[in-house]
């Protein structure tokens, strides 16, 4: 096939083109969304997910959350549909707090993964905001890790910042996640993504 130069000028790349063949290099490597939620108004009881398949080993999911009055962030797994509620959630959380002091969270076993100290609900900001990384929750034989990050603004006006991981103990395939906390939720913005292997 013969090879011609294109002046850089002479292509608009915002066009569409319709291609015949195959089409190397253009890649497919990163992130690729699943789906999501926002919403503000809504007063729920939780926001989940049954997105986790086969088809990829990471999911990575970027939340901003708002309670309807001062709580903490909770996120718990799923599996066939359900969530789950036993106490196979152990993490730990290392933060800091705006006036210097140190805010960890740390749970030998719990019933949920906890992301943010109780923080206020405000209409100005949100109350939790940060990114989780789900590795392997579909592989029936392994346990379902995550690492965290969640910044808060807590109910005494100090920022927080919190970073770490999590593992449920019990082995299982789990299709989904959901964030809730001891409010209900006011707004959320989820979204979530598979991470490309190839």
């Amino acid at each position: 096939m013969p090879f011609n130069k294109i002046q850089s000028e002479g292509l608009d790349l915002s066009d569409d083109f319709a291609f015949t063949g195959t089409v190397t290099g253009a890649g497919s490597n990163g992130l690729v969304r699943l789906g999501g939620a926002s919403a503000t108004g809504q007063n729920v009881g939780d926001v989940s997910f049954d997105l986790f398949t086969t088809s990829y080993d990471f999911y990575f999911v970027t939340f901003a959350v708002s309670y309807v009055s001062a709580t903490t962030c909770w996120v718990r797994l799923r599996s066939s549909s359900s969530y789950l509620t036993g106490g196979n959630y152990a993490q730990g959380m290392v933060g800091i707090r705006s006036d210097g002091s140190a805010r960890n969270i740390v749970h030998a076993t719990s019933t949920y993964f906890q992301l943010g100290s109780s923080a206020e609900a405000s209409a100005s900001h949100n109350s939790h905001a940060g990114s989780l990384l789900f590795q392997k929750p579909m592989v029936s034989s392994k346990t379902t890790q995550m690492n965290m990050q969640c910044t808060v603004l807590d109910t005494s006006g100090n920022v927080i910042d919190k970073t770490g991981g999590g593992v449920y103990l019990a082995t299982g395939s789990h299709n989904g996640f959901g964030i809730m906390g001891g409010a209900n939720l006011d707004e959320y913005n989820i979204q979530v993504f598979g991470v490309s292997q190839t």
